[in-house]
């Protein structure tokens, strides 16, 4: 390989650098490497220079969820377990309205190949305070195999199987009536195509990512419901310019551009577990859309009287949607984020009736740090679509705040 490609000068050793960079494990402002050719004048020696991070992380505090109020998390994280790359993961959520136990391992790479697996274990109890949900109780696992599509480095096929027992109990009276279930199973076998070349995690300065995923329940697989679920997903990257910092790769202040494209579609009966149906508005419970309350945008339109402990009845929740957000963002560190966004979606009552030129619009600015408490998000985003009860306009201000949860 010529030496340009390896040392950063060409898409070889960007992609070297990216690769060691997305690990995790070091800090992202790295220096280009030594390269010193060996005596038969056709191989070189390479020396990275890094500064390891901090890996492991013990993450306490308080939560405030507008879906399931307040309470305190408990986390214990190690990316690089056994100092072999492994990932484990255990997070317990408590409080009034919460109870959430959630145990994970990752092995990137089963017996040094090139196929990856996952397995997790969860014990859910949520009482929700928006839109009525009621309680519910999750208990279950999931087992997920990755495997490299056709030898990309890129481009990722990953497979799964999960098994869940569900079980709602009070909320408002039309879901009781609809989505009874007192004991029931959801049996779910799904598989994805992943493309991922971002580079500059968690706050990605390039690349795009690329996702097409699809879940059988029920039918055949058992359990209760019966439907096909497909999702789409792609997130892209541009680079604006940096300011600050010095040749090392990553560092000063980096600026981006950010495009993000979302749509699913579910098929079939859902029966009980209408959590699988699509919810927009709000940041919290389903598709966000900030600058709008939480089951605010609905296959019906917009609903002036959703949020806050307003019921969120049968008529909130889609067979299908489609959400953009365009986002500018300044990424100042590894832990820090600023973003101004503009963000437009809408819910829709089943797949035929899907129409992105159909859409609620929302804007603002947006702030997101990793501190040791967990990940924290701050945006204040306008609702320009907003009514009142009679249907005059009544576009405002609606301020997101999420604390020990992932945004």
């Amino acid at each position: 390989m010529p030496p340009d490609r390896i040392t950063g000068t060409g898409p070889g050793g960007l992609f070297v650098h990216r690769n060691i960079a997305n690990l995790g494990f070091f800090q992202q402002q790295m220096a280009p490497p030594d390269v010193k050719p060996t005596e038969n004048g056709v191989d070189v020696d390479i020396t990275f220079r890094v500064e390891e991070r901090r890996t492991g992380n013990i993450n306490f505090g308080a939560s405030l969820g507008q879906g399931t109020g307040l309470g305190g998390f408990l986390g214990l994280e190690e990316p690089n377990l056994f100092g072999r790359g492994k990932r484990g993961k255990l997070m317990w959520q408590f409080g009034k309205n919460i109870n959430d136990f959630t145990l994970s391992y990752t092995d990137p790479a089963i017996q040094e190949s090139r196929v990856s697996g996952t397995v997790s274990l969860f014990n859910s109890r949520q009482r929700f305070t928006v839109g009525d949900l009621g309680r519910r109780r999750q208990v279950g696992g999931n087992v997920q195999l990755g495997f490299p599509l056709f030898g990309s480095r890129y481009t990722r096929l990953f497979t799964s199987y999960g098994l869940q027992q569900i079980k709602f109990t009070e909320g408002s009276v039309d879901l009781r009536a609809r989505f009874r279930c007192s004991n029931c199973t959801r049996s779910t076998l799904g598989g994805s195509v992943v493309r991922d070349t971002r580079f500059g995690l968690p706050f990605a300065t390039g690349g795009a990512l690329t996702n097409v995923s699809l879940e059988f329940n029920g039918g055949v697989l058992g359990g209760t419901g019966n439907y096909r679920k497909i999702d789409f997903e792609g997130r892209y990257y541009a680079p604006l310019g940096s300011t600050g910092g010095n040749a090392q790769l990553g560092s000063g202040v980096q600026f981006v551009l950010g495009l993000t494209a979302k749509s699913g579609f579910i098929f079939g009966n859902a029966g009980p577990f209408f959590t699988e149906l699509y919810s927009l508005g709000g940041t919290q419970f389903g598709i966000p859309l900030r600058g709008y309350d939480e089951f605010s945008i609905t296959p019906s339109g917009y609903d002036p009287s959703a949020g806050g402990s307003s019921a969120a009845g049968v008529g909130a929740f889609g067979k299908s949607y489609a959400a953009f957000t365009v986002e500018a963002g300044a990424r100042v560190s590894q832990s820090l984020y600023f973003s101004t966004f503009i963000d437009a979606g809408n819910v829709y009552r089943s797949a035929r009736q899907y129409d992105p030129s159909r859409l609620f619009r929302g804007a603002g600015v947006g702030v997101a740090v990793l501190s040791p408490l967990g990940p924290i998000g701050i945006d204040l985003g306008y609702g320009f679509d907003r009514v009142k009860v009679d249907g005059t306009p009544n576009p405002g201000w609606k301020l997101h705040f999420k604390l020990g949860q992932f945004f």
